[in-house]
């Protein structure tokens, strides 16, 4: 197998275990790294490493740090994942998207699941940059990485068979993961390109 699974998780043990059992499970072939925010005692199993940390660095940061995990482990292409979603597509259908010719193509899911469910190649995560994190905690640093991959030329492909088949969004029987920092990181995506999602004005960052 030519990817591996990414998970960046706060505060959702809850929702989180049960999908890892699934893909231990049922996608033998595929590694798994979880990037532990708020020190949950996931319960190790088989092809999983997770790397325990005491702080929230938020959803880009790491992802950053997850990406850059894997491919010193030698993938190049990932399957990243929210910790509130159970994905069953299968280790084939991830297999055929990643052997397409079209390398210059980011496949997610639907807009209606938001960014829970995403493929990633190396070669793209390189040519457009890590994932900005000057958006603290959560909020826009998708949006932001979306709006980069266009200007950098990236074809942006939804396919169904990426969209997750338990989709909780954010529900958790766990404490209140307290993710919330709409409203800065909605400020600073409008500093940075001129407007809001779908209004940008600029073409580099902050105008520069």
């Amino acid at each position: 197998m030519k990817y591996c699974i990414l998970i960046p998780t706060i505060n959702r043990k809850d929702l989180l275990v049960p999908a890892l059992e699934y893909y231990t499970e049922n996608m033998p072939n595929t590694e798994i790294f979880v990037w532990d925010n708020g020190n949950q005692a996931i319960p190790q199993m088989q092809r999983l490493e997770t790397v325990v940390v005491f702080k929230n660095y938020g959803v880009a940061s790491s992802w950053n740090k997850l990406i850059n995990l894997a491919h010193n482990r030698g993938h190049e292409n990932y399957l990243i994942l929210n910790d509130d979603i159970i994905y069953k597509g299968g280790e084939s259908t991830l297999q055929k998207l990643i052997d397409s010719p079209d390398k210059n193509t980011f496949y997610r899911c639907r807009p209606a699941y938001n960014w829970s469910c995403y493929l990633l190649r190396h070669s793209i995560y390189e040519k457009v940059g890590p994932f900005d994190e000057g958006f603290e905690v959560c909020y826009f640093e998708d949006n932001d990485y979306e709006y980069r991959m266009g200007l950098e030329g990236i074809r942006i492909k939804f396919e169904d068979c990426l969209n997750p088949d338990v989709y909780l969004n954010s529900q958790s029987m766990a404490a209140d993961p307290k993710l919330n920092n709409f409203v800065k990181n909605r400020a600073y995506y409008d500093t940075k390109w001129g407007g809001p999602p779908n209004e940008e004005k600029y073409k580099t960052p902050f105008n520069k």
